[in-house]
């Protein structure tokens, strides 16, 4: 997601979309991580501390990108409401995350 500059390459990365269809965004490539279990590597801190920040004070992640296509059945509001399954999935790899053994000693 980040460059060794330290820049961001795509923007929209950042955003947390559901579905997220085909399309990669931060919270489905720490989920990969999360659904391999095993010790988190140190590396991943910069993008679960992105997870964390994205967190709404009610306790909450939001939907931030719908993509257009065709649904059968409407699970979540529009842009900007809070998401009960992006909630689900950054939930579920904090717990990995922050079970899995990694501290704030080792992201510095």
């Amino acid at each position: 997601m980040w460059w060794r500059t330290g820049e961001v390459v795509d923007p929209r990365w950042l955003q947390f979309s559901y579905p997220p269809r085909g399309h990669y965004d931060l919270l489905k490539a720490t989920s990969y991580f999360a659904l391999r279990g095993g010790p988190a590597d140190p590396r991943l801190a910069v993008a679960m501390d992105h997870v964390r920040a994205k967190r709404q004070p009610d306790g909450r992640w939001l939907l931030e990108n719908t993509y257009p296509g065709a649904v059968h059945f409407r699970f979540e509001g529009p842009d900007g409401t809070p998401s009960r399954w992006n909630t689900l999935r950054a939930l579920r790899v904090l717990r990995w995350y922050d079970a899995a053994g990694s501290s704030v000693e080792e992201r510095q």
